[in-house]
């Protein structure tokens, strides 16, 4: 009688894709402020005219920007996309999968918050909340007038008072006037207002009060 060989083979859950993170964050993280009215999500958000990207920003009160590392991700641009966040964000976390969660510990600062990710056996996302934000000390008023249209700041411009025949000068010069007028809290509060009622967004953006926490994290 011939033997018949048995092997036990293991599922193996698929590895953590971006899409998974990013569907799974803002189901969990940012149900409520995706139904706010006066909060706007924004996928992509583009910095310094696209020198670097903020992968989910969420915009009322405050900028919070959402990083996001699926497991096939390096972490070779995290040091880039740090700095370029702590130039105009007021709250960051970081949300990544378990393999790059020590590593990138020691890139982000201290007041970025730290996500783990990971997939279930059932195909679902869960995440647990390793460190709290703190709020960004270190915001940089010309990279934050950046986020700006030419449209945008000249319109700001002319609100204060500025002649007409500046407000057609290149947009570098409309960011320096409008740096130059403003004192950074004025100048935070025109640019979150502004960006939160655009409406024609090149990038992806959802109109959705909300307090600007994460909802309750699931653990595992």
């Amino acid at each position: 009688m011939r033997s018949i060989d048995v092997r036990c083979y293991e599922t193996r859950v698929p590895p953590l894709r971006d899409t998974d993170i990013r569907t799974a964050a803002k189901a969990l993280l940012l149900a409520r402020a995706q139904s706010c009215p006066d909060t706007r999500i924004v996928e992509e958000l583009g910095l310094s005219h696209g020198a670097a990207r903020i992968d989910i920003a969420v915009i009322n009160g405050r900028i919070r920007g959402i990083e996001i590392k699926a497991e096939a991700d390096t972490l070779s641009r995290l040091p880039r996309q740090v700095s370029a966040y702590g130039r105009v964000v007021d709250l960051a976390t970081l949300i990544a999968a378990k393999r790059h969660i020590d590593t990138a510990a020691a890139l982000v600062p201290g007041w970025w918050g730290i996500v783990e990710a990971r997939k279930t056996g059932k195909g679902t996302v869960a995440f647990r909340r390793l460190r709290d934000e703190r709020v960004n000390r270190g915001l940089d008023p010309m990279t934050l007038a950046r986020l700006l249209w030419h449209a945008e700041v000249a319109q700001l411009l002319r609100e204060l008072g500025a002649d007409e025949s500046l407000l057609r000068s290149p947009r570098g010069v409309l960011y320096a006037e409008l740096v130059a007028a403003l004192p950074i809290t004025r100048l935070r509060r025109a640019v979150r207002e502004t960006l939160r009622t655009r409406e024609n967004w090149r990038d992806r953006a959802r109109p959705s009060s909300y307090d600007g926490s994460f909802q309750p994290i699931a653990m595992w």
